[in-house]
């Protein structure tokens, strides 16, 4: 037998009457506090409220008589009885629980930090890969005008000095199977940047005069240029940017909404300047770099050399350099040792 109390509301006024319940499992008696049966019915003809929180439980009774109670544990046998409310049940049990909210927290961080680690770069690849080409040349005509308002100036280098650099360039487009017809190679002068290259989507590559007279051979220079290629045929500079943007963007540019990635895009220059690619981008553009220069019987010790002299003179430049988030120099370096001895 179930038994509790609670008040009971006829349906016809709004006057609360003081009642015991009882069930015996097929059927429901209420009783006032002299012992009168006010009403007796089948539990089948009874629906039960879900649970919410602490509040009252309410029992809808035919002729929209209610009886309500305070008495959960009465209540959740009586459910369990009448087989109502199964999946709320488990819902109530798991809020009034401080460890299933805890763990159901947890649970909701996690889930986070995994969508936002794999499904977002995932998803921001799918649509970097699928966007025109129009997108990328106007995203990278954006950035390069922000950036020559801002950071860069004219080069002052040699023209015959930048001919025989873009013809390297030229064979380094050729060697890594890059579009000729998209990829070219311009200088710029910047004492803020400092020794610096950079990649924007449509294939264009930018060199600083200061990483030129940083150079010592040729050789280090087309480490860059390769490295700078890979940047391009990956697209790293539009999946920076749609990441950056969210998933909002993310799942626009998916349903075929070009819209936002434009006004995203402004955001490159910024990113370039302050933050540079992420560490897996990196390594990427750094994998494929070495297997280039493996190929060509040069090594990779032109590649380490330069990225030395760049991470001695980081510290001393006025202002944020491309390569100031990039892994930290000694950790790539044993990377391209490890790629050197991988074979190919």
């Amino acid at each position: 037998m179930i038994e509790f109390t609670g008040d009971y509301f006829d349906g016809r006024t709004s006057r609360p009457v003081p009642a015991a319940v009882a069930c015996d499992g097929t059927w429901l008696m209420i009783r006032d506090q002299n012992n009168s049966l006010l009403l007796r019915v089948g539990l089948k003809e009874c629906s039960i409220d879900p649970p919410l929180g602490r509040t009252a439980r309410a029992i809808r009774l035919p002729g929209n008589a209610v009886c309500e109670t305070f008495d959960h544990r009465a209540i959740a046998v009586l459910e369990r009885t009448a087989a109502q409310n199964p999946g709320l049940r488990l819902v109530h049990a798991i809020e009034t629980s401080w460890r299933a909210v805890l763990l159901s927290l947890a649970g909701i961080i996690l889930s986070v930090w995994l969508f936002h680690t794999f499904a977002i770069p995932s998803l921001a690849g799918r649509v970097a890969f699928s966007l025109p080409d129009s997108i990328a040349d106007a995203v990278s005509s954006q950035a390069l005008a922000i950036l020559d308002n801002g950071l860069l100036k004219p080069t002052e280098l040699d023209p015959d000095r930048t001919a025989d650099l873009r013809r390297a360039f030229g064979r380094a487009v050729i060697e890594t199977a890059s579009d000729a017809s998209r990829c070219r190679l311009e200088f710029r002068k910047s004492p803020l940047v400092g020794p610096n290259a950079f990649a924007l989507p449509s294939g264009l590559v930018v060199i600083t005069d200061e990483l030129v007279a940083l150079a010592e051979t040729d050789e280090e220079l087309e480490a860059i240029l390769f490295h700078e290629l890979a940047h391009v045929k990956n697209r790293h500079a539009l999946r920076m940017v749609i990441q950056d943007a969210g998933i909002f963007l993310v799942v626009s540019a998916l349903a075929g909404d070009l819209s936002g990635i434009s006004s995203a895009a402004a955001s490159l220059p910024t990113v370039l300047a302050q933050s540079g690619y992420s560490r897996e981008f990196e390594r990427e553009a750094d994998r494929f770099a070495v297997q280039y220069l493996l190929r060509r019987k040069s090594g990779v010790t032109p590649f380490q050399d330069i990225l030395r002299r760049l991470n001695r003179t980081r510290e001393a430049l006025p202002g944020e350099a491309v390569f100031s988030t990039h892994p930290v120099t000694e950790e790539r370096l044993q990377d391209m040792d490890k790629m050197k001895n991988t074979p190919q």
